[in-house]
């Protein structure tokens, strides 16, 4: 897959913006605040629907507008001389549409998985230093986009997870016939969510450590380890066996929703014992290794999105990235920096079709 036009209107602090991008790798070079960041944001916008650093869309829309559109023209990989145009448009007041080809999607969940873009950004080292909130985001993110029943399921829980925490929370003693019925509701999604996750975490094992040991400078041992509540039982079993301990605390105490992974270099918490490098290249790895699967999945080739990159890695390290995505398994590649020098000093060895604009 490849972006070969992209229009902005209204979009971050994009007036009006229309780029002719090459199948190669794309830089785009500028001082901080020249809507750099932006551009990769439209991109992963059309790809899913919405922003990678989950802004609601009024604050995504240009100071002094009311609304803003994205348009970009998509190819396969090869093979083919189909493209799909897709037009994302915000017209404030939640009034938003997808269109692909002309055709306005009647669910915005039907365009997900059509395009895959994964973003690399400074403020990914919250995988390893944030809430596990932040690391299930990632794999459903991942997920959704790879499995369509996965979306489903995980939307039902969610849905379900809701109405049980509010009926036990509401006053008095909770309805027992309703509280069992959504137990038993709950349980089936639950458990299928947490065995395609356990299914997730096995195939991006290899990937990443692949990843790792091709940016890593040094002879870690990476680890990549699953937790959650349902390796001790079923879900059915979970609820059951905590169904007073969740009237006293009012919420649903264990499931799915609290899953996490365990981030190791040499057997050793990564978050805790990790050096500022090795947190940035398992970061990097990480991403990746979801590329990777993502391109294992579908057949095509995501788009890459680098942001910022080269600002946060040592040379050596942002060498050893060029030279992990300049083989045949990378395709379309955007890039960001501060320094148009920099970015051609680290693109010079790399023997692939560049374009290069300045904001």
């Amino acid at each position: 897959m490849y972006l070969s036009r992209l229009q902005i209107l209204n979009f971050r602090n994009h007036e009006a913006l229309n780029l002719e991008l090459c199948r190669g790798i794309n830089t785009f070079t500028g001082a901080n605040g020249s809507g750099k960041t932006g551009i990769l944001d439209a991109v992963y916008y059309l790809a899913n629907c919405k922003s990678y650093f989950n802004q609601p869309d009024p604050q995504l829309v240009k100071h002094g507008s009311d609304q803003f559109s994205l348009k970009g023209i998509f190819h396969p990989d090869a093979g083919s001389d189909a493209e799909d145009e897709i037009i994302c448009h915000y017209g404030g007041r939640g009034k938003k549409n997808v269109k692909r080809n002309g055709k306005v999607y009647e669910r915005l969940v039907d365009h997900i998985g059509l395009i895959h873009a994964v973003l690399i950004t400074p403020y990914d080292i919250e995988l390893v230093l944030g809430l596990s909130e932040d690391r299930r985001r990632f794999v459903d993110q991942t997920l959704c986009q790879t499995n369509r029943n996965y979306l489903s399921d995980l939307m039902r829980y969610r849905h379900l997870q809701e109405q049980r925490n509010s009926l036990l929370k509401a006053q008095g003693e909770p309805d027992a016939v309703v509280l069992e019925a959504l137990d038993h509701h709950m349980a089936e999604p639950a458990d299928r969510i947490y065995q395609v996750r356990r299914q997730f975490t096995a195939a991006l094992l290899p990937l990443f450590t692949e990843a790792y040991r091709e940016l890593s400078l040094e002879r870690e041992v990476p680890g990549l380890r699953y937790s959650s509540d349902l390796e001790k039982g079923t879900m059915a079993s979970l609820l059951f066996a905590n169904r007073s301990k969740d009237r006293v605390l009012q919420r649903t105490s264990e499931g799915p929703h609290r899953d996490d992974w365990v981030f190791e270099l040499d057997g050793q918490t990564l978050r805790k014992y990790g050096s500022q490098g090795q947190i940035k290249t398992f970061v990097i790895a990480l991403k990746l290794a979801q590329y990777r699967y993502f391109r294992e999945v579908s057949g095509q080739t995501p788009l890459l999105l680098l942001d910022d990159i080269f600002e946060k890695i040592d040379a050596s390290r942002a060498q050893a990235l060029m030279h992990a995505v300049s083989d045949e398994r990378f395709g379309q590649i955007l890039i960001t920096d501060t320094h148009r020098q920099r970015v051609e000093e680290h693109l010079a060895p790399v023997a692939i079709e560049q374009k290069h604009f300045s904001l």
